[in-house]
């Protein structure tokens, strides 16, 4: 009941205009990982959490588990209380690891104050290569009924995968539909949830083909009134680097 009360006020909090977004008591990365990807890459998440708030608060949160053939790949976990003094940044590193101790998961991480204090968060995903690391940076953008990812590539030099994040105890569809540049249909399917989690699939598995350039996706649910997060991940074939892109939808009300 506790962990509910909370998803409410973060996602009630986050449902506000694009141009009009302020600090809150908390929020939410749709994605964070510690798992191996393809050509060799191992994928981990960063977290910073930033206290603006001027007074020392202590904060938490709430790791949802992704989703794979209708299961959750772990049981939803909670963190202990993590005190961020006044005016001070705490990163976490390889959060999925470091903070509730799982190897090669992924899945979607809430964090809040619990005394309401405002809070800045940043995340990255990121592998480590031969000159350097490379990543993404993930964002959140809370959306209901229907929303959009533009920049679609599925060919021999990037593919592109959909996430979508859904935080609510009850069952839901959505419908996946991925389109060509003219607007012609190239694949379509469905993320069927039982249960909060998140889910991840490849155009692919929506029929999408491999010649597919500047395409886009829409996302539909068959709930209108309740509050989600999608994303979509292009990933370049040869390097394994990829480019993160939150869905956008219409305004929340």
């Amino acid at each position: 009941m506790f962990r509910r009360l909370i998803l409410v006020l973060v996602l009630v909090t986050a449902a506000v205009p694009v141009s009009a977004q302020f600090v809150a008591p908390g929020g939410t990365i749709p994605v964070v990982a510690n798992l191996p990807g393809k050509k060799g890459t191992f994928w981990r998440s960063d977290v910073s959490i930033l206290n603006v708030s001027g007074e020392d608060t202590t904060v938490q949160m709430v790791l949802y588990p992704e989703i794979r053939d209708g299961e959750p790949t772990f049981e939803t976990k909670t963190s202990d209380p993590i005190p961020v003094p006044a005016d001070q940044q705490l990163v976490l590193t390889n959060i999925v690891q470091s903070k509730f101790g799982l190897l090669d998961r992924k899945g979607a991480l809430m964090i809040f104050s619990i005394d309401g204090k405002p809070l800045v968060l940043s995340s990255r995903t990121y592998t480590s290569g031969d000159t350097g690391s490379y990543g993404q940076d993930v964002n959140s953008v809370v959306v209901s009924d229907r929303a959009w990812v533009s920049g679609v590539e599925n060919d021999s030099l990037f593919r592109t995968n959909v996430g979508i994040f859904w935080p609510w105890d009850q069952s839901v569809q959505f419908t996946v539909t991925v389109y060509d540049s003219q607007g012609n249909e190239a694949g379509s399917g469905t993320f069927n949830f039982s249960r909060s989690g998140l889910q991840q699939r490849g155009v692919d598995t929506l029929g999408v083909g491999d010649t597919l350039t500047g395409g886009w996706v829409l996302i539909t649910c068959s709930d209108s009134q309740s509050l989600w997060y999608a994303y979509g991940t292009t990933v370049d074939q040869s390097s394994g680097d990829s480019v993160y892109r939150a869905a956008q939808g219409y305004q929340v009300k």
